[in-house]
């Protein structure tokens, strides 16, 4: 088949860049590669006939990025080049800056499980208010003489004491997930933070007091039930008592501490978790002390005693680590 005229674009002279000479050929309609570079993109709008732009362009002593037409149109051709004829023979490629994701936000800074946090701190100061007499009586009993052995299992009388001593607890319970989930969260690499939804964080609160609270089940049917088989009902009493006593004695004197670190920013509130690792570890130190003290004004063993701590104090607790770390 002949080409006709209308589809064929024949080589017009063009100005060549390097020597200057309008015999070299360039094509019109050159599609463009990557580093094509156009010439009407950086100097549309200029007169190129202008005598004041050759005497700018070349003052330096070097040659024009683009020919000139003796017309003085504008060229339309595309030219190849590359990014050292451009940029120089030293330059390199430089990655763009990237800007880095935000961390996933910590699971106790949640505004659900701060919300909790804050109505839990508001019961814990109403249970103070409320029952103040019963808190003095709590924290005075610490002073008294332990020569009989009986200073956390005699019971002062009243219904009162005893409700006291049962909200106490449950609240202790429920700060018992709260101190789990900040502990958590400080422990939890980023990556697994970030594939966890943040209402998480109080359901995984509410668990961890729901476990406790089987814990403490668990600890009161095997207390009972030896009881009823030793027939010493009495004693068992005397123990679950000094056992409930000492449990709401250390969450009154832990809660403030806990609920400050508990809000504390990620990464911060050292110095809370130290005050309250030294206060679990005293109250963990003055129970066992009562537990003895009431073992040996029983005439009861140290052998049965170091039998009750390992079957019914570490014994579940220890089958509940084991079971969350696997």
């Amino acid at each position: 088949m002949n080409s006709s005229p209308a589809h064929t674009q024949p080589a017009v002279p063009a100005a060549d860049s390097v020597s200057g000479t309008p015999d070299a050929p360039a094509w019109t309609g050159y599609v463009p590669g990557p580093d094509t570079l156009r010439a009407e993109t950086d100097f549309a709008g200029t007169n190129f006939a202008n005598p004041a732009f050759a005497e700018t362009a070349f003052a330096d002593g070097g040659s024009a990025p683009f020919s000139v037409a003796a017309t003085g149109a504008a060229p339309s051709e595309w030219r190849d080049t590359t990014s050292a004829a451009i940029f120089g023979a030293q330059s390199t490629l430089a990655e763009p800056a990237r800007i880095p994701l935000a961390p996933p936000p910590p699971l106790a800074e949640n505004a659900l499980f701060q919300s909790f946090v804050l109505l839990l701190a508001a019961t814990y100061a109403m249970l103070l208010y409320r029952n103040l007499g019963d808190v003095r009586t709590l924290l005075g009993r610490i002073s008294r003489d332990a020569a009989t052995g009986k200073r956390f299992s005699e019971d002062p009388g009243g219904s009162g004491y005893s409700r006291f001593l049962n909200i106490a607890t449950a609240i202790g319970l429920l700060f018992l997930g709260v101190a789990a989930v900040k502990y958590g969260d400080t422990l939890m690499p980023g990556r697994l933070a970030a594939s966890i939804p943040q209402c998480a964080a109080l359901i995984f609160s509410l668990l961890v007091s729901l476990a406790s609270l089987g814990i403490a089940a668990y600890q009161t049917i095997a207390v009972r039930l030896a009881g009823a088989l030793t027939l010493s009902q009495p004693f068992i009493a005397q123990l679950m008592l000094l056992k409930r006593t000492c449990f709401a004695l250390g969450m009154i004197l832990i809660s403030p501490p806990l609920l400050l670190f508990a809000l504390c920013p990620q990464g911060t509130g050292g110095v809370w978790f130290c005050i309250i690792a030294v206060e679990l570890a005293a109250a963990a130190a003055l129970y066992l002390k009562e537990t003895l003290n009431l073992f040996l004004s029983k005439k009861v063993s140290i052998l049965h005693w170091f039998l009750y701590l390992c079957t019914v104090e570490v014994f579940p607790v220890s089958l509940l680590w084991l079971l969350a770390v696997r």
